[in-house]
């Protein structure tokens, strides 16, 4: 007969224990959680929700923030905090490359949302081996190697080993940590540190061009921080995980116009989007172009196994979410406020489009433009429309007008009078019988 079940509690975690021969299983119960938060970017939002869905499930959760807790609690994320204590978890504020700053007490499952490279995550890593259940590091879908021919990225793919998050990823592997790697792509949602879609609204409200690299069409990801915090809450306790890498992503994508598009469409404007190279126009190169938010490629994955090992599922779609996004964008006063659209007016103007004549906006938010390329039909034809002066080489170029000397005649090949009298004077063209050489004798 079988040896009946045992348990035992380790680290606040209940792990069961099988007979011999029986696989291992592990069920947690009020882990204590660590997350070590970031103080700006993209992931800053990642440790209040994740907090929020740790608590749901009855977790203890305590939130080491790195920065300056006096100027980070003045904006979002980190002025939701109140809302977590409410809910009975712990914030605490220090610097994670300093164990002397960490929270007192033990703790089973420690995610390591702060560090990106070895020196920013060495000294967690080193203080929590041995004495934690689970290690859970969010690295980045950016670590992969780009792949023109196919370009979704699936775990296991090619990474840059330059990158730092690899570095650290190795070193929990060498350290023979109870690690889980999770990578994340393009976050958006409420609270957010980093403007995502934001970007596309900015302009699209003001009635503004959207510039996007060419051709446009290419896909990326976009997931609700919900969504990333509820695949994240399902390591405690779950030693499947332990040693694997998944990405953190929808399971849809999106073009680069279709954002615009749909942005547009919950604005109630059709998005005017002009395409063009950031190589030509000499603001960006190699997959990034300055003031865009997105990298200028293909950047999506799949996050199959996450469903298939995890049982995750995300519950939001962007274009779903969309209208609530240029809602909060609205409620809170961004309409109404300043922008620096200079590197839009810089690519505007290479490209010869229309471009920014006034800082100032109307009461919808619109700006003035002006226009640098030739009017269009509709302008000449409405005296009120900004135009351009016509265009003069002697003027604009400077070219000063050619003055032929006044025996430049005698150097006609031939009897001068007769060539003169063989063209009679005409009100237009030039004279056939000029030497093509005659510029030299000037």
């Amino acid at each position: 007969m079988l040896q009946a079940q045992r348990s035992a509690r380790v680290g606040g975690a209940r792990r069961a224990v099988a007979p011999a021969g029986r696989r291992l299983t592990v069920k947690v119960n009020n882990a204590n959680v660590l997350i070590a938060n970031t103080k700006g970017g993209g992931h800053a939002f990642i440790g209040l929700y994740l907090a929020k869905e740790l608590l749901k499930k009855g977790h203890k959760v305590t939130i080491m923030n790195d920065g300056d807790e006096s100027k980070l609690t003045k904006k979002t994320p980190f002025s939701k905090y109140s809302e977590l204590v409410r809910d009975g978890a712990t914030i605490a504020w220090g610097d994670p490359t300093k164990p002397s700053t960490y929270p007192r007490g033990s703790f089973s499952v420690v995610y390591d949302n702060n560090g990106k490279d070895m020196a920013s995550c060495q000294p967690m890593i080193d203080h929590f081996k041995h004495k934690v259940d689970h290690y859970v590091f969010v690295s980045s879908a950016g670590a992969y190697k780009a792949d023109p021919i196919e370009p979704m990225h699936v775990e296991g793919d090619a990474r840059k080993s330059t990158a730092g998050h690899v570095e650290v990823e190795e070193y929990l592997k060498k350290a023979r940590m109870p690690y889980t790697v999770f990578q994340p792509l393009y976050i958006y949602g409420p609270n957010t540190g980093k403007d995502c879609e934001q970007w596309f609204v900015d302009r699209i409200i003001r009635d503004r061009p959207v510039l996007i690299p060419a051709p446009g069409i290419q896909l990326t990801s976009l997931t609700h921080v919900e969504d990333v915090a509820s695949m994240l809450a399902l390591v405690p306790g779950n030693r499947d995980a332990i040693g694997e890498h998944y990405n953190v992503c929808s399971d849809r994508c999106i073009s680069f116009v279709g954002i615009a598009k749909a942005v547009g469409k919950a604005l109630g404007k059709e998005p005017e989007i002009v395409l063009y190279s950031p190589e030509k126009v000499g603001t960006g190169k190699s997959g990034k172009a300055e003031g865009f938010p997105f990298r200028t490629v293909h950047f999506f994955a799949s996050s199959d196994k996450a469903k298939r090992e995890l049982g995750w599922k995300p519950k939001h779609d962007f274009q779903k979410d969309v209208a609530a996004l240029v809602a909060d964008y609205k409620s809170l006063g961004r309409a109404s406020k300043e922008v620096d659209f200079s590197v839009d007016d810089k690519i505007l103007a290479a490209l010869g489009k229309p471009v920014k004549a006034s800082t100032s906006s109307n009461g919808n938010g619109a700006e003035k433009f002006t226009r640098v390329s030739s009017p269009s039909p509709a302008a000449a034809s409405n005296p009120d429309m900004p135009r351009k002066a016509s265009f003069s080489p002697r003027r604009d170029l400077k070219i000063q007008r050619t003055i032929l000397p006044p025996n430049w005649r005698e150097s006609l090949d031939g009897d001068s009078s007769d060539a003169v009298t063989a063209s009679p004077a005409r009100s237009t063209g030039r004279s056939s019988s000029v030497p093509r050489d005659w510029r030299s004798r000037l």
